[in-house]
């Protein structure tokens, strides 16, 4: 199986385990490697530094005022005298060896190739006569004046027993130590992930209805994920108007044909239908089969790049002909393009909808006004008609209401902009205008 199968099966917590496992397996590797070289290095120096002061011992017996004395002296060195003490010494003079009497007739071969640097000579590794293992200091003897080396054996029993207790305590430390690293990252991670499992049974609560909203069913996660549930909220909510909106326009489109289909039903009883009258109410029924086909293939809120201003100018010269036999006065404001990202068929059906209402109820002026704002788009739409009373402003936003009963059209007009500007996080507010009329303010992000 390959390695990526394997991991993917993991928990999340698994994967951090592991992972700090394999950090941590590799920092004390390296780190023990590097205690261990150091530990060892000290307690070769340790017999090194014997062998130093056993050779400086030895020199002062046997080289006085630049010549060699008797090899047979009698000094406090107990431990050369005792045969195969494991101590043992050696001058090498001109062809010949002088030695210990704890060396006695055997003969140690010193091999070069374990040389290694010293701090008071060379220092080389060979077998004693009974193959324990020495340790041996080797330095010239210059006050003699003539080539002599000088070599001290010493035995290496205990220090490799001590190295040997060095790997051992240091092979359970970094055991120990892992165990450790291992148990902690697991909890941590256990404890850290719980924020996660948090927003998991909320999301589960969001699903099954016993919750409005990520954040409320959770009551917090945390500086780290607050702001991933509150996205996801706004994801939820944004889905939520979409999922309204498409109710909304499948109402929109029953209650447009409702009329054609009954003039067509009424007109399909007579005894001699009207031909012109049934293809009239077909074609009615065919453009706005056609435009609510638009609207879906435009895309709720999809992102684009759309001149507010120049989708204003358009709309407005479309709705200018509608209401040409009122002979109203039209004016649009705009400091040039004003860009905003959102879908033009969205943004000319608002503002149809918008402009519509504004033709219909003005007496004399419909003025427009497009501007930037907040890094988005303002559109204010203002008529000096009759107005709207304050209480009645909300309500107007609402699908359905109609304060005039006299006026044409369903109702609908405002609370579709309503809708469409909800979908992309704005707001579709009714004020006072200027000139005593409604002020239509459109404001979208």
């Amino acid at each position: 199986m390959p390695a990526r199968r394997r991991t993917e099966r993991l928990s999340l917590a698994g994967r951090l385990t592991v992972l700090g496992l394999l950090a941590a397996l590799l920092c004390s590797a390296a780190a023990g490697w590097w205690l261990r070289t150091e530990l060892h290095a000290v307690v070769l120096r340790s017999l090194e530094g014997e062998l130093a002061d056993r050779a400086e011992r030895i020199e002062a017996e046997l080289v006085a005022d630049g010549r060699l004395n008797d090899p047979n002296f009698s000094n406090q060195l107990l431990e050369f005298n005792a045969i195969f003490s494991g101590w043992y010494w050696t001058i090498g003079l001109q062809g010949r060896e002088l030695r210990s009497r704890s060396l006695w007739d055997a003969t140690l071969a010193v091999p070069r190739d374990t040389a290694l640097p010293g701090r008071s000579g060379v220092l080389l590794q060979t077998r004693g006569p009974r193959q324990e293992r020495l340790l041996v200091l080797e330095k010239d003897l210059d006050a003699l004046g003539m080539p002599a080396t000088l070599r001290v054996f010493g035995p290496m029993e205990q220090v490799l027993t001590d190295l040997d207790r060095i790997d051992r305590v240091l092979l359970g430390a970094a055991s120990l130590f892992l165990l450790a690293v291992a148990i902690a990252t697991w909890l941590q991670a256990r404890v850290g992930l719980r924020p996660l499992q948090r927003l998991q049974a909320a999301l589960g609560a969001v699903q099954t209805g016993h919750a409005p909203t990520v954040v409320r069913a959770g009551q917090g996660f945390g500086p780290d994920l607050d702001p991933l549930a509150r996205t996801l909220d706004a994801v939820l909510e944004r889905n939520a108007r979409v999922v309204e909106r498409a109710r909304h326009q499948a109402a929109d489109l029953s209650h447009a044909l409702k009329k054609p289909l009954t003039v067509l039903s009424l007109e399909a009883q007579q005894s001699a239908p009207d031909r012109t009258t049934l293809q009239t109410q077909a074609q009615a029924m065919e453009r706005v089969i056609d435009r609510h086909l638009a609207r879906l293939a435009s895309g709720a809120g999809s992102v684009g790049r759309t001149d507010a201003a120049a989708a204003a100018r358009q709309v407005l010269a479309l709705v200018q002909r509608l209401h040409a036999a009122r002979d109203l006065r039209w004016t649009l404001q705009a400091p040039g393009p004003v860009w905003w990202n959102g879908s033009p068929a969205d943004l000319e059906e608002m503002l149809g909808n918008l402009l519509d209402n504004a033709g219909k109820w003005a007496r004399s002026a419909v003025t427009v006004n497009v501007t930037p704002a907040d890094g988005g788009v303002r559109i204010a739409i203002e008529d000096n008609g009759p107005g709207l009373p304050p209480e009645q402003r909300e309500a107007a936003l609402q699908r359905g209401q109609r304060f005039d009963q006299q006026a044409e059209g369903h109702g609908l007009g405002l609370a579709i902009a309503s809708d469409i500007a909800e979908t992309y996080g704005g707001t579709l507010t009714l004020e006072t205008a200027r000139c005593g009329g409604l002020c239509a303010e459109l404001r979208l992000p």
